[in-house]
């Protein structure tokens, strides 16, 4: 894989917790770090991995922030 995939693969790695990461893609913890250390490739199957997994999490933290966003909204229309 290209130079930008891979640094895109470490950019988007960088602010997640490894081990989540690891349990739900089933790469090893070891072999994510690889990736961040750059003394392994990035291959195709890890980078679908990755993106599954960011558009899985994306979902969830949307429909939480609909839910916090109605609660917010009924507060204001108590009050």
């Amino acid at each position: 894989m290209g130079k930008d995939l891979e640094r895109e693969y470490r950019e988007a790695l960088r602010g997640l917790n490894y081990a989540e990461v690891a349990r739900e893609t089933g790469r090893a913890l070891r072999t994510l770090h690889a990736y961040m250390n750059s003394s392994r490739r990035v291959t195709e199957p890890a980078a679908q991995e990755l993106i599954a997994f960011l558009r899985s999490r994306s979902a969830s933290f949307t429909a939480a922030a609909d839910k916090v966003e109605a609660a917010l909204e009924e507060e204001g229309q108590d009050g």
